[in-house]
């Protein structure tokens, strides 16, 4: 295993993820580093399914991790119907409860989704959680190191993930482990299941951290599609939603969360 530029033990390490299942992609670290994991939405549509927050929460404590106080609070569709709407308040509301809660663990390093352009909860959560430690930082006076991790192999129309600043290679047997915590946690398992459809075992292979890209530069390009946008509009034609998420829904509460970012990072 190469764990290139090394960290050294994980007190105050966060590990903040959109969805259950998600902190599969970097089990081996979490296992070494033993995070506060923070889970945004419960994996489900009906509120009273709770399978996978249950499953997320097992494999943390099996990994060593300790859940978090936010931890599958919301419905995914709750947070879809807050991008339709383009509400930013949500959003905003959640930065300043998670800089408290970096604050009161005294988190010193923050690890989050990448944002990749393929599902908007993963981005908004990613941009939220950016503004969240930068908020803390100012609070607290000294930085919060904040990186981001792929959470779904690269794919065109992908933005390109920021310069690596950890990487584990994982062994075979290190990656048969990984997939044996799928197997042990079935109501995640789909998470992984997707993985390896997508970028098969050598996706799992790699667990990388990477800074993070300007704010300046998430925006798609002029005349880009987010992939998430292709997604809705191939649902919508399968009569399973009635409309598309577009990036202008989007586009007004990543201003909002990018005023938020900038205003707690400008001199005092």
């Amino acid at each position: 295993m190469n764990f290139g530029n090394s960290w050294s033990g994980g007190e105050g390490v966060v590990l903040a993820v959109a969805h259950p299942g998600h902190e599969l992609r970097l089990s081996t670290w979490i296992g070494r580093e033993r995070p506060l994991v923070l889970v945004l939405t419960t994996g489900s549509r009906n509120g009273s399914d709770r399978t996978r927050v249950a499953a997320s929460a097992a494999l943390a404590g099996a990994l060593g991790a300790e859940p978090g106080p936010i931890f599958g609070r919301h419905l995914d569709r709750e947070v879809y119907r807050w991008a339709m709407e383009g509400r930013s308040e949500p959003f905003a509301a959640l930065a300043e409860e998670l800089a408290d809660v970096f604050l009161c663990r005294r988190a010193r390093r923050v690890v989050v989704d990448s944002w990749q352009l393929y599902n908007v909860v993963h981005d908004l959560w990613h941009l939220t959680v950016r503004a969240a430690a930068a908020m803390a930082s100012r609070r607290l006076g000294e930085p919060i190191a904040c990186y981001d991790y792929p959470v779904v192999p690269q794919s065109p129309g992908m933005p390109a993930a920021g310069p690596q600043r950890l990487g584990l290679r994982l062994a075979p047997a290190q990656v048969e482990r990984k997939l044996a915590l799928a197997r042990a946690f079935p109501g995640i398992a789909g998470d992984v299941a997707e993985v390896l459809r997508a970028g098969g075992r050598a996706f799992l292979a790699g667990e990388t951290l990477h800074a993070l890209r300007p704010v300046s530069e998430l925006a798609p390009p002029p005349g880009a599609k987010p992939l998430y946008e292709s997604f809705g509009e191939a649902r919508v034609a399968a009569g399973l939603y009635s409309d598309v998420l577009r990036w202008r829904h989007v586009a007004p509460i990543v201003e909002r969360l990018g005023a938020q970012l900038e205003a707690a990072v400008e001199p005092a």
